[in-house]
Order: C-alpha cells, then structure tokens, then sequence
C-alpha cells in the first residue's frame, strides 16, 4: 500500500529540496516561518512554481503576500483553496 501524502508534506518536501542551510531544512516545522529559512525572491519564486505544479494549480498573484505564504500552514490553507475551486 502506498502512502498517500498531505498537502503540508509535499509542501515541506519542496521546500527542504530547495533550502540550503541543511540544519534549518531539518528543523523545519508546519508552523515555522518561511523567512526564517533566508529564502530570497529567487528561491520564493521557485518554490511557488515548483507547488503550483505539484498541485496543478496557478495562484493569483493577489493572493501571494506574508500572510498566505507565512508557513507551511498557511501555504498549505491556500492551496486547499485553490484545489476546492477546480
């Protein structure tokens, strides 16, 4: 049997594949903030393409601002949001 993952799993998944510093990408939590992690705009970007194709999705960019993007949580809500709307 195959284990299904959450959405807050691939979330995290992406996340640490693109972190550099290893120990934070290892402390990572579903509430730690993203810009605790140093993630510039470059990366931020990449991780949002990377989950928009995870999910078959494509955020607005109305809805990409600190409070959505704050942790894996909230990420993961905005997703959830996305996916209920297909």
């Amino acid at each position: 049997m195959s284990e299904v993952m959450t959405i807050e799993e691939k979330i995290k998944k992406i996340i640490v594949s693109k972190v550099r510093d290893e120990e934070k990408a290892r402390s990572l939590e579903y509430g730690t903030p993203l810009l605790t992690l140093g993630i510039d705009s470059i990366l931020a970007l990449s991780i949002l393409v990377e989950v928009e194709e995870e999910f078959d999705i494509e955020i607005d960019d109305a809805d990409l601002n600190m409070d959505r993007l704050r942790s894996i949580e909230s990420f993961s809500a905005l997703v959830k949001l996305y996916l209920d709307r297909k």
